[in-house]
């Protein structure tokens, strides 16, 4: 035998035998980790009996079998008879599996069954393969959906499903067989959105007889044609125009899938929705009588460019700046002397100058001047100086129309300079505290009430005004503020603050936080409120009070106070004279033996009746009546038993006459205790409602900036759009006249419809929309993907990206979409800055409502859904941090005959009323509706609000329309405002109830229309 360096070729032979197995082992360990290891879920198996024969564990996670288990199991013993689109799983199998061969791999959905026989939805990739000997095998990719594609659901639940979205969406929704074009199922929203009964429909000849718009069958045909034609379950979307039954014509946004199939799989069913955009397509045609979209946004913003060139004293001006001036360019030459002569006389030299100091010292100006054409405006004009490329001077600038907002900054500086002033007139004194700084801003009236100048004031700091503190109330309060900055909850305090002169006076504090975020630096606003006066109207009504009552209880005369026929009130001589322990449940018609009795309003001021004692005894009695207003008397009664005999009838006489006498003493000296009480109670009724307005006027303030900042920002970045714009204008007119028509026209419908867009996400969401567009965007072969993905997604235009995929195709694509963001972006800012101008005006008004009371005391025609929306909007900066509103109104309500300056002084006593109930934390609901009286049938408003606060005690549920009463500390209410809730609803023929518990308090108001 041959032998080779010491080896036989015999050896070697084996050798390399040996060295190939362990070559393939390894090969075959490396595939099987792999394998194993291989995120996506595969499994092979046999094409001739279905039998799986491998699988990895990725598998095995996904449906919940072993991998033991599934090489006992067949493709059909994982899933269901029938797949979503009808046709059975085997004959389908049989056809993928077909396809597959023809094409080497095919990818479809499938619907497998996991251990637990529940349906998994799965994307399924399926590569075949054909071995040496003939047989055949496949490798199956399953990944499985996490969200279900919408309508694929099994046929036998479509009932089910059709009957969810019938309910949860508002659009048509209908079923249509494509054999007979019959409709199977159409609901009822086809009767509100187009005024057709759904009986009277039920072929496709009456739709385009009656409904379709003639010009817009063709498209629907053959939109119809290509639905039949593709055979899937995909969703094809269509607009197309119809008439209403009054004849208007509308938009409908049609989205249509083939619902099911035959078994040779042709749609047999149309499932479909449609949805009125009639409002979307007015927007969209409005945009689209615009010319050009440079010359749109200048004209939005109400803005124009010149450029004077100062050798030649040559002027150009855009078309927007002839608009503006109301000039035609063909007949118009402008140069310096005439754009000036557009100023108001008081304003030419100012500009005159501003063009002087461009030309001598290359100054730029930037100035608000007014300008007049045919009516005078208000304009902001710019300037710089540059020079050419021939090194001559010019100054470019733009003029933009601030007319609106300038007078809005007048008025709104009016109003603040008003707001002072009722802060200043009302004794109220303002402040903002920057607790990281220790800094206070005071304002209001801090001379009337402290005697301090405005200035002088304003060096005390926060350990300045702790040392104003009287000794005896500075430990509380100061302990007070800590706990309220520790927990960013409203701020309260009650103390008393040395004055310039030395002496002390009673202050109650009300603040709040700008934002209860722990993490921001603290700013707590709120007013010092000077209540010495109603420390004194307190004590007064407390001796007036104390006064009424010893005449009233020490009377010898039975007194009773009455409401209508109900008695309120009852002194001891009453309980004597009939016996009764209590009068809570007693009336003025029970106690009086008269069947013809029609109520104390019809009888003299004195007058004779039989009364009944409670134990059934009648005694005669003198009756003396005194009217003390709103529904009330006071009434005294004398009983005349002992006035039987003649001879007794002198001394009864006498003994009448002086208790007479005592009666009129006692009377007198009872009604001026009531006139002083009224007095008295009224003025602290108007010092309660100055307090509401007080309570306001910090938070109104801030909601008024916020709007205005958000303005400011707005126009400085759309101003410094324009500016980039000019230079680039001819450039980007060249650019799009190099494209197609088709490219142009899809280009400027692409700008168009992101203009209004609205679609912003955040977080999660915004970076996963991000990965998948850039990866999108990667297939389509677009450059710099990952920053137009994040341009898309920022600017909330989503939904226009299939425009953008139709533009991605150009060379000098990034171009293209760089311009049109500039575009966009100026037009979002326009948005934003229209909304702000909207929340400022609403504001305003609100303000308006609020502060207007009516002299003449007439009723007047009033929506009550506005009058407590005034509330709301006043109140919203104390609620939008920690209580959620929720509106419970009707579409339409009747308007109502009322007091609304009043009625206004309810719904800010029951809102605050809950606000303080729920400690700025909690949820406040508000109902209104019309009713019945359930007693005469008269129509009523209802009006319910409630709170999930702390309820009110049963002890005391009786007695909080009391006038005084409260639970709260000194200084935190008067106690009147529930009595002013109750006067006005009486006033108004009304009726109010409350329901209270824990954690649901419930005002009812019931108010005639």
């Amino acid at each position: 035998m041959k032998t080779y360096e010491g080896i036989s070729l015999e050896e070697a032979i084996q050798k390399i035998t040996e060295l190939e197995r362990i070559l393939e082992e390894k090969e075959q360990n490396t595939y099987k980790t792999f394998f194993e290891q291989d995120e996506e879920a595969i499994v092979v198996f046999d094409i001739q009996s279905r039998l799986f024969t491998d699988c990895n564990a990725k598998l095995t996670t996904t449906l919940g079998f072993s991998k033991e288990e599934f090489t006992k199991l067949s493709v059909m013993d994982i899933s269901p008879k029938y797949q979503p689109n009808g046709q059975l799983s085997e004959s389908l199998a049989k056809h993928y599996i077909s396809e597959g061969f023809k094409h080497g791999n095919i990818r479809f959905d499938w619907v497998h069954l996991n251990n637990k026989a529940e349906e998994v939805f799965c994307e399924v990739r399926l590569y075949n393969y054909t071995t040496a000997n003939g047989g055949a095998f496949a490798r199956a990719v399953i990944q499985k959906k996490d969200q279900v594609v919408q309508l694929q659901k099994k046929l036998e639940q479509k009932e089910k499903l059709l009957s969810k979205v019938t309910q949860t969406l508002p659009g048509i929704i209908y079923i249509q067989s494509m054999a007979t074009d019959e409709f199977l199922y159409l609901n009822n929203t086809l009767e509100t959105q187009l005024g057709y009964q759904v009986g009277s429909i039920l072929t496709f000849d009456f739709l385009i007889k009656n409904i379709l718009y003639p010009d817009d069958v063709p498209k629907i045909e053959e939109h119809a044609k290509k639905m039949l034609l593709e055979k899937n379950t995909e969703i094809y979307e269509i607009d197309f125009r119809v008439f209403h039954k009054n004849g208007n014509i509308h938009w409908l946004r049609v989205w249509e899938t083939n619902f099911s199939f035959s078994t040779d799989g042709v749609p047999t069913e149309v499932l479909g929705v449609a949805q009125d955009i009639t409002s979307i397509k007015n927007i969209e045609f409005t945009l689209k009588k615009q010319n050009e979209l440079g010359e749109e946004i200048r004209r939005t913003s109400k803005s124009g460019v010149w450029e004077w060139t100062v050798k030649t004293d040559e002027m150009f001006w855009t078309p927007d700046l002839y608009f503006l001036l109301d000039n035609d360019p063909k007949h118009y030459k402008p140069n310096k002397e005439n754009l000036i002569a557009f100023f108001t006389p008081e304003n030419r030299q100012i500009i005159s100058d501003a063009f002087k100091l461009a030309e001598l010292n290359s100054e730029p100006f930037d100035l608000e001047l007014e300008m007049m054409v045919k009516t005078k405006f208000w304009v902001r004009i710019q300037g710089k100086t540059i020079l050419d490329h021939n090194q001559e001077i010019k100054i470019i600038g733009s003029i933009e129309n601030i007319d609106d907002s300038k007078k809005k900054k007048i008025e709104l500086l009016d109003n603040e300079n008003r707001f002072h002033e009722v802060a200043d007139q009302t004794g109220l004194i303002i402040y903002d505290y920057d607790v990281g700084t220790g800094k206070i801003v005071w304002d209001g009236a801090i001379k009337s009430v402290l005697g301090y100048g405005k200035e002088e004031f304003n060096q005390f700091d926060i350990d300045g005004w702790e040392n104003l503190l009287h000794e005896e109330d500075r430990l509380h309060t100061i302990q007070a503020l800590k706990e309220s900055i520790a927990t960013r909850t409203p701020y309260r305090a009650y103390y008393r603050i040395r004055k310039k002169d030395g002496s002390f006076t009673p202050i109650e504090e009300r603040g709040a936080f700008l934002s209860t975020n722990l993490s921001e630096p603290g700013r707590l606003v709120g007013v010092l409120e000077n209540v010495s006066a109603k420390v004194e109207f307190l004590k007064t009504i407390e001796t007036n009070e104390k006064r009424f009552r010893n005449f009233y209880n020490f009377a010898s005369e039975a007194i009773v106070i009455t409401e209508e026929d109900k008695i309120i009130d009852a002194n001891l001589a009453f309980q004597k004279l009939f016996g009764y322990e209590t009068f809570h449940e007693i009336t003025i018609s029970s106690l009086i033996g008269d069947p013809l009795w029609m109520g104390l309003s019809s009888k003299e001021k004195t007058f004779s009746a039989e009364g009944h004692k409670k134990d059934g005894v009648s005694i005669p009695l003198q009756i003396n009546r005194k009217e003390i207003g709103e529904g009330r008397y006071l009434l005294s009664f004398i009983d005349l038993t002992s006035i039987n005999e003649a001879e007794s009838i002198k001394r009864a006489l006498d003994d009448i006459q002086k208790r007479n006498d005592r009666i009129v003493t006692q009377k007198i000296e009872l009604e001026k205790a009531l006139d002083e009480l009224k007095l008295t109670q009224s003025q602290l009724i108007l010092n309660e409602k100055m307090a509401s307005l007080g309570q306001l006027i910090a938070g109104i303030a801030h909601e008024v900036n916020n709007p205005l900042g958000a303005i400011k920002a707005s126009s400085e970045l759309i101003l410094n759009k324009i500016k980039n714009q000019i230079p680039r204008q001819s450039e980007i007119i060249h650019f799009l006249n190099q494209k197609s028509p088709e490219i142009r026209k899809i280009y400027f419908e692409w700008l168009l419809k992101s203009f209004n867009t609205k679609n912003h996400v955040h977080g999660s969401i915004s970076r996963k929309q991000k990965r998948s567009l850039t990866i999108h965007l990667n297939e389509l072969g677009c450059k710099h993907s990952e920053v137009i993905a994040e341009e898309i997604i920022d600017l909330g235009i989503q939904d226009s990206f299939y425009m953008i995929e139709s533009l991605s195709k150009e060379e000098d694509f990034l171009e293209l979409f760089n311009y049109g963001i500039d575009y966009i972006q100026a037009a979002q800012y326009l948005n934003s800055t229209l909304e702000s101008i909207q929340r400022v005006s609403k504001i305003l008004y609100a303000l308006k409502n609020f502060t207007h009371f009516d002299k003449l005391g007439a009723k007047v025609k009033a929506d009550i859904i506005t009058n407590i929306e005034t509330v709301l909007t006043l109140y919203n900066n104390q609620m939008k941090n920690g209580i959620t509103v929720v509106r419970d109104y009707p579409e339409s309500i009747s308007p109502i005959y009322c007091y609304p300056d009043d009625l206004i002084q309810v719904w800010t006593n029951l809102v605050f009323n809950a606000i303080q109930a729920m400690n700025y934390k909690g949820q406040l609901i508000v109902h209104v509706k019309e009713k019945l009286s359930a007693t005469n049938h008269i129509p009523l408003i209802e009006v319910t609000i409630e709170d999930n606060g702390c309820g009110i005690p049963d002890d005391i549920k009786e007695r909080i329309f009391e006038p005084f009463f409260t639970t709260k500390e000194l200084g935190e209410g008067s106690g009147l405002g529930l009595d002013i809730v109750r006067r006005v609803i009486l006033k108004h023929n009304g009726h109010i109830e409350v329901n209270s518990k824990p954690g649901k308090t419930t005002f009812t108001v019931l108010l005639p229309i």
